[in-house]
């Protein structure tokens, strides 16, 4: 897959899931997880800001944090509840044990391949590998950009992928604002992440879009890249036999 480099990386120095995002994860928490037990992995955890606010949430819980940026990963703080991991999501063999768990937010727009095809079966193969990693009664916490399209429901996620990985052009992309350009970045609309999730061998219990405010693109943007719609969407899942 391919790396963000250093300068990309800091970029997303930040934490994304506050305010209503925050209150899905912790209601679906709560429902089933109500003593506040358990184990959870953050996958591309980053700066740890998001499994920070688990743990002091959750005092009985204890997290992994995995990241492959050494920077992001050595702004943690310590905590003897927390474990870091620096490896990248296709190396889950460091991981010991499995999970009740597994947040993965805004991650698998990351997982860039030499292609499309290929960046979309990263996707899939990670779903399905950390299926594996669930305990019993184990949950997977994604949140994703949704990019609908109008005609065509999942060409704007394709030709924002295009546009972004193409490294001949990375000079001009980056001065448009796309911080993953040259490496690139790979969006879904609604329907085709459902397709995903149900195709790795996991199931939604719930889909939830809990922003009060979506963003907007600028007329001749929305024209070039056939959006329709933008949305950020919670998906909680679990493996296809769990109930």
């Amino acid at each position: 897959m391919r790396k963000l480099d250093d300068s990309q990386v800091e970029s997303f120095d930040t934490e994304y899931a506050f305010g209503n995002r925050w209150d899905t994860v912790k209601s679906r928490i709560d429902k089933d997880f109500p003593h506040g037990r358990f184990r959870f992995l953050d996958l591309g955890g980053g700066n740890g800001v998001f499994t920070d606010t688990v743990l002091e949430t959750y005092p009985n819980s204890n997290g992994t944090l995995l990241d492959n940026s050494e920077k992001l990963l050595s702004r943690n703080r310590k905590n003897e509840r927390k474990k870091l991991v620096c490896a990248s999501v296709e190396d889950l063999a460091a991981l010991d044990g499995r999970f009740d768990v597994v947040f993965v937010h805004w991650l698998l727009h990351h997982l860039i391949g030499n292609s499309y095809v290929e960046t979309r079966r990263n996707q899939l193969v990670t779903l399905a590998n950390l299926a594996q990693y669930l305990t019993e009664r184990g949950r997977i916490s994604v949140f994703e950009n949704t990019c609908n399209g109008w005609l065509v429901d999942n060409l704007p996620g394709w030709l924002i992928f295009q546009i972004s990985s193409a490294k001949a052009i990375a000079p001009i992309t980056r001065r448009m604002g796309a911080n993953t350009a040259g490496v690139g970045v790979c969006y879904l609309s609604k329907d085709q992440w459902l397709s995903t999730i149900q195709r790795s061998g996991l199931r939604v219990l719930e889909y939830t879009e809990p922003d009060t405010r979506h963003p907007r693109l600028r007329i001749e943007w929305r024209t070039l890249l056939h959006v329709r719609s933008l949305r950020v969407g919670h998906f909680w899942l679990s493996r296809a036999a769990s109930s």
